[in-house]
């Protein structure tokens, strides 16, 4: 009979997932450092994930559960030390009478089956789960955190009355009083809830907002805006001065608008930025915090999800030793990590790269990154002036807001440097008329730019309740695919809806772009002070992909759903 390992090997090699060699290395490796075999091959990218489960489940004869679809007990899932559970990657999921069913990564670890069994006394049925299932489930139904709802801690706080006193006549107070309302503990649990769970539901803003009667919480998730929960009204004078208090804002002003910052420390080792945005309102200081994930592994231009001509003609542009290349799109459509993912890109030793933002999102090694601060006078066009005698190779503007900024990075560009900025407009055929309304005459801008990528981000569909389905012929017309997709009889995609999207569909979200290459007959068109819809038109002539025919290919592959596609993007002109 076959031992386990034979069985393994058997399966790789006909399911052809791993050449006899690359088996053979990954044993040896196993041999001279030790550990299970199967790590060693989702490490090694042999495998991924979804292949090991399934090949586990083939070669134990053991069946692969659906973590997100179950309702846990946490009692069962409790059972053990949280440390143990994610050391080992493994969840109680049911218990029945003397015995437990154990979900694990790693089946063939007999040493952790045996441990669990001296843990608890029971019998153990080990069952195969998705090791990021098994982490989601942790976080959800074993860490100590994971039941602390809002609700629970405002019946915690038991002088919901004084507080009412407190809001009332909040413009009374002097600063210490106001101080020391926010180091109140159940205040303190309270905010460090709201932003903590906005943290794992990978929230990109927070917003605090006081209603008439009541104070509420909303999450924006995937670029939706979700409603997390309502609660008094009389808790929002101190969670306001509580979040001011931690960004180092004056917490006596009421009447104006303030910005700031802080950092924190979630669950103990994970560092996660905020910038806070403080906003007065009739109903009292409405507060949006801003989640800024400092996650460097993102930075790649080859993970952002171009398509392979528009990501060719990037590179092109990045390659050329002078220029202006452009980034353009709304508040939070990815405008930042496309332009922090050129940089690094481009970046080299033997290169001066020079960054002015506000603020400096991601902090990278071998970067001279520029803080603005307006209120000692560093301003955009002062640094800029700076930073051009610190003889600079690359120069990225965080944003351009005005003319005068617009002027010193068009001339940087044209003197020889690389220039990268963003810009707020909706299209890239757009965003070169914006610029000659913005006062630059157009046959600078035919010198200067090499490249604008305008884009959006759609949302993505969960994995895990993705469903097939056949359009008809009238989506087909109406979305006027003909020229994308020649078929009609592709098939799409959706998300019915399960635990783990919280029944959107949708989870994550994925960038769809625009490309424009300022070739020689656009350059022609930009002297000539042709239009948006003739520059698009010119473009396209030259191979540009739009963001509408850019996404109906992502929706084609099954990234997003044409609902998304449709919701995002506008049709196309004629």
């Amino acid at each position: 009979m076959a031992t386990l390992k034979e069985r393994i090997q058997g399966i790789l090699l006909r399911e052809k997932l791993i050449s006899p060699d690359d088996f053979e290395r990954a044993l040896e490796e196993q041999r001279i450092s030790g550990g299970d075999l199967s790590r060693i091959l989702v490490e090694k990218k042999l495998i991924d994930e979804e292949q090991l489960a399934s090949l586990l489940s083939e070669g134990l004869q053991l069946p692969i559960i659906n973590i997100a679809r179950l309702k846990i007990d946490p009692a069962v899932a409790t059972m053990l030390p949280v440390d143990v559970l994610k050391k080992y990657q493994i969840l109680p999921v049911s218990r029945l009478g003397d015995n437990v069913a154990l979900a694990m990564a790693d089946p063939l670890n007999v040493f952790v089956i045996d441990n669990v069994k001296a843990l608890t006394g029971l019998m153990i049925t080990p069952i195969i789960g998705r090791p990021k299932d098994i982490e989601m489930a942790i976080e959800q139904y074993a860490s100590p955190k994971a039941n602390d709802s809002f609700e629970k801690i405002v019946k915690d706080i038991k002088d919901a009355e004084d507080l009412e006193l407190v809001n009332e006549a909040s413009d009374k107070l002097d600063a210490k009083e106001v101080e020391s309302i926010t180091q109140d503990a159940p205040i303190i649990r309270l905010t460090n809830t709201i932003i903590r769970q906005a943290v794992m539901a990978k929230a990109s803003d927070v917003f605090i907002e006081p209603l008439e009667k009541t104070l509420r919480i909303r999450y924006r998730v995937d670029g939706m805006l979700r409603e997390i929960d309502k609660m008094s009204k009389a808790l929002h004078f101190p969670i306001i001065s509580r979040i001011k208090v931690v960004s180092n804002l004056d917490i006596a002003e009421h009447r104006l608008p303030q910005d700031g910052r802080f950092k924190t420390m979630i669950d103990g080792d994970r560092e996660v930025d905020f910038r806070v945005s403080v906003l007065p309102t009739a109903y009292g200081e409405k507060i949006v915090l801003r989640v800024l994930d400092k996650n460097l592994d993102r930075i790649d231009i080859d993970k952002l999800g171009f398509e392979e001509e528009p990501l060719r003609r990037l590179k092109a542009a990045c390659m050329r030793p002078h220029g202006m290349i452009l980034a353009c799109g709304p508040t939070g459509s990815g405008k930042t990590t496309t332009l922090y993912s050129a940089l690094k890109f481009v970046d080299s030793p033997g290169k001066n790269i020079v960054t002015v933002e506000d603020p400096v999102e991601y902090q990278m090694k071998g970067l001279n990154q520029v803080n603005i601060r307006f209120e000692v006078g560093l301003t955009f066009t002062a640094t800029l002036r700076s930073i051009l005698r610190q003889d600079p190779d690359v120069i990225m503007i965080g944003e351009i807001r005005d003319s005068e900024t617009l002027d010193i990075g068009v001339k940087a560009a044209l003197t020889g440097h690389l220039v990268f900025s963003s810009l707020h407009t909706t299209t890239a055929a757009g965003s070169i008329v914006r610029m000659v309304n913005m006062g630059i005459e157009p046959f600078l801008l035919a010198s200067s730019v090499n490249c604008i990528v305008a884009q959006r981000l759609l949302r993505r569909i969960c994995p895990h309740c993705k469903e097939e389905y056949k359009i008809t012929d009238t989506v087909y017309k109406k979305l006027d695919m003909k020229r994308i997709l020649p078929s009609k009889d592709m098939a799409f995609w959706r998300g019915k809806g399960c635990a783990q999207c919280l029944g959107s569909g949708y989870a994550g979200r994925v960038g769809i772009n625009e490309v424009l290459d300022m070739t020689t007959s656009l350059r022609r068109q930009v002297l000539a002070r042709a239009g948006e819809l003739a520059l698009k038109a010119e473009a396209r002539k030259e191979g540009m992909a739009t963001m509408r025919e850019d996404a109906l290919i992502k929706a084609s592959k099954g990234s997003t759903t044409l609902e998304e596609v449709v919701r995002v993007t506008a049709k196309d002109e004629s």
